[in-house]
């Protein structure tokens, strides 16, 4: 398989934005026809003063995942990655599964941190996920980047995993 836009799905989590303000306003994504998805996190460090918290909430519409209301828990760890030398490595380190990460970059650098967030783990009936966020600090800019794993339709034209 050839890893180009058209065989598979990239969808924009949330564009660019200071740390602080990314808070928990990433855009939310269906994995009702994947079979997870890879959640990719980039934030560039200006300063190092308040890490970035990352949380994934589920949810049975776009709306209820948005709100929070409903984290993943127990039984639903996922799978991290980092990559916290990212400007000048492309080094990974697989982390121990967990339901959170923070983010302890250095000031002056990028960090890279991948979430495999898989559908089995979802509670029966809720079908969307949202990257949740807290802290993080104004001088930092951070971005989200969701690629949906294994999507499968029945039809010819590829419906929006999106809101």
């Amino acid at each position: 398989m050839r890893l180009t836009p058209e065989n598979i799905q990239i969808i924009e989590g949330h564009e660019p934005v200071a740390s602080n303000a990314l808070a928990d306003t990433s855009n939310a994504v269906c994995l009702k026809n994947a079979n997870g998805v890879l959640i990719l996190i980039h934030e560039d460090f200006a300063v190092d003063a308040n890490h970035l918290v990352l949380t994934v909430h589920e949810g049975a519409t776009a709306a209820e995942a948005e709100a929070g209301t409903y984290p993943l828990t127990t039984k639903s760890e996922f799978q991290i990655w980092v990559n916290l030398t990212a400007q000048t490595s492309d080094a990974w380190t697989k982390q121990t599964d967990a339901l959170t990460y923070t983010i302890n970059g250095a000031a002056g650098g990028n960090c890279l941190v991948a979430f495999y967030v898989s559908s089995s783990c979802l509670t029966n009936g809720r079908d969307w996920v949202h990257l949740g966020a807290a802290a993080g600090d104004a001088g930092n800019i951070v971005s989200v980047l969701y690629i949906l794993d294994g999507v499968r339709y029945q039809q010819a034209a590829v419906p929006e995993a999106t809101s």
